[in-house]
């Protein structure tokens, strides 16, 4: 599946993705969808149990906020430490 067919069929997702090719530069052409959800820390779970070597990527197919733009968060940001 081509990149821009991703992006159109799963709109404000997030995706693991097995890459099938890429060009010059690098960047995605074709990927095979693994995983598709709305929830990035399920796609990052997922991309933690992929067999080691594989050629994979992580993609949002939303909009990314322009620079510049602030964010805040509620909640802690890191996690607690081991040993307090």
């Amino acid at each position: 599946m081509k990149v821009s067919e991703l992006k159109k069929k799963y709109k404000n997702q997030w995706v693991l993705a097995e890459v099938l090719k890429e060009n010059k530069l690098n960047q995605l052409v074709e990927v095979k969808p693994i995983l598709v959800s709305p929830d990035r820390d399920k796609v990052y779970a997922a991309l933690a149990k992929v067999e080691k070597g594989s050629h994979v990527a992580t993609i949002f197919t939303g909009k990314i906020p322009p620079e510049g733009m602030a964010f805040a968060f509620y909640g802690p940001l890191l996690p607690p430490p081991l040993f307090p």
